[in-house]
């Protein structure tokens, strides 16, 4: 009596019959799972890349304002000096500049 049935053995295709096959099919699931670049970590990087290309499209959008910005305040002496007295509290020295803050 034979343990496995010719005939079960017969209808297995050939392509699993071979040691190639299961050599290939092992070495893929190593790559897809236990690798340094697996499929998780190659996920989470196309998170991240998305992610990351979404906030440099937000930077360049407000690099561009500030830029345009910069040459409304350069253009002139005067918008420069009001620009530097509402930012940074700058004054003249025969000046006096006092800061109101509101209580909570």
């Amino acid at each position: 009596m034979k343990i496995v049935d010719q005939e079960l053995l017969d209808k297995i295709p050939s392509i699993f019959k071979n040691k190639i096959f299961y050599i290939l099919f092992i070495y893929f699931i190593y790559l897809l799972f236990f690798n340094q670049y697996n499929l998780f970590s190659q996920s989470k990087l196309f998170k991240d890349l998305r992610e990351l290309k979404k906030e440099e499209v937000i930077y360049t959008d407000m690099i561009s304002d500030i830029k345009e910005e910069q040459k409304e305040i350069f253009k002139n002496k005067s918008t420069l000096e009001q620009f530097a007295r509402e930012k940074y509290w700058m004054k003249r020295d025969s000046e006096d500049v006092y800061i109101f803050v509101k209580k909570d």
